[in-house]
């Protein structure tokens, strides 16, 4: 067996011994979730991409193709043209939202 080898057995056997306590486990889940959120937080539930397909921008805001070509028409919401396939900047929908937020108020 190479030395490689016999290091790589050594390594296996400290882990299948030691033991996981309980607040060990508490501490992986914690940092999972904590990650788990930071992820979510990043990117807002959006997806990753910076540029958006139209089905996908009607996939995300669950609109019919109707209501995307009447946003675009109205210039809420910005587009890009190449080809002839209609791309969405993400940042812009999340501006769009931003812009058409009603207030909320206080009595």
């Amino acid at each position: 067996m190479t030395t490689k080898g016999k290091e790589s057995e050594k390594r296996d056997v400290m882990f299948r011994d030691q033991l996981v306590t309980a607040a060990d486990l508490e501490n992986f889940k914690n940092d999972m979730l904590e990650a788990i959120q930071k992820m979510i937080k990043s990117d807002q539930g959006l997806p990753a991409k910076k540029w958006l397909k139209s089905s996908e921008v009607r996939k995300m805001l669950d609109i019919s193709p109707g209501k995307l070509h009447m946003l675009r028409a109205s210039r809420t919401l910005a587009f890009m043209r190449l080809g002839g396939v209609i791309y969405y900047d993400r940042e812009d929908i999340i501006k769009m939202f931003e812009n058409n937020k009603t207030p909320v108020s206080k009595n």
